[in-house]
């Protein structure tokens, strides 16, 4: 095959696709990623912030909208890409199941920007970005935290109830264990933002109660 074939070549693949069209879409792709890159930092409430994982989003939009575009611009390449990525395997374990959403999230916007459809990108973006920010809003100042009180064997659970009372009218006890002279105790109480230090104060007043932990609980994991 001479050069003048593969210039051909080239050409004829590639009529469809001109330069500033390619750049016009990456350049979409990009403000995108760009949103969902700003929603992911705003809204992410886990323990430690992953700026890779963040950046990787980014990258997953911008090249699933170059895999749409070759797709679309030619049906053998299209054919193609279904064999090519059909034998692709990811074994990378997911820790937190909210990072699906936004791996799913710039798959799904990546395919948009490439189809060229770009009110349908603009507007589910925005508008997916203000029920993230605003369900992870809810989740900052509604919060559940776990209260483990410790003492001797006479520490009872109603009394440990009763303390809280005044505090958090639903106290669920999640567990309690006796052993030997000792006891520890776990309840479970929705606070706003930050829980009340006088709550924690009245328990420690009990009577026969020698400590008291408060921990935040955050999904699977407690932090």
């Amino acid at each position: 095959m001479s050069k003048k074939d593969i210039l051909e070549w080239f050409t004829a693949n590639g009529e469809a696709l001109g330069v500033d069209r390619i750049l016009f879409v990456l350049c979409m792709a990009l403000v995108i990623a760009a949103v969902i890159f700003i929603t992911y930092r705003l809204a992410y409430t886990g323990v430690s912030y992953n700026s890779r994982f963040n950046a990787s989003n980014v990258a997953i939009v911008m090249i699933t909208a170059v895999i749409m575009l070759m797709i679309s611009s030619n049906i053998a390449i299209s054919l193609g890409m279904v064999g090519a990525l059909s034998i692709v395997r990811f074994r990378t374990a997911i820790k937190d199941p909210a990072d699906t959403v936004y791996i799913f999230w710039a798959i799904v916007e990546g395919l948009c920007v490439g189809a060229q459809i770009y009110k349908l990108a603009v507007v589910s973006t925005l508008f997916i970005a203000i029920i993230l920010l605003a369900l992870s809003y809810y989740a900052s100042i509604q919060r559940k935290y776990l209260i483990i009180v410790r003492g001797t064997k006479e520490v009872e659970l109603e009394q440990v109830k009763q303390c809280l009372a005044p505090y958090y009218p639903k106290v669920h006890v999640r567990a309690s264990n006796y052993t030997g002279e000792r006891c520890e105790i776990i309840c479970e109480v929705s606070a706003y933002r930050e829980i009340k230090e006088e709550a924690v104060g009245a328990l420690k007043a009990c009577e026969h109660v020698s400590g008291v932990n408060w921990l935040l609980e955050m999904g699977e994991r407690v932090g």
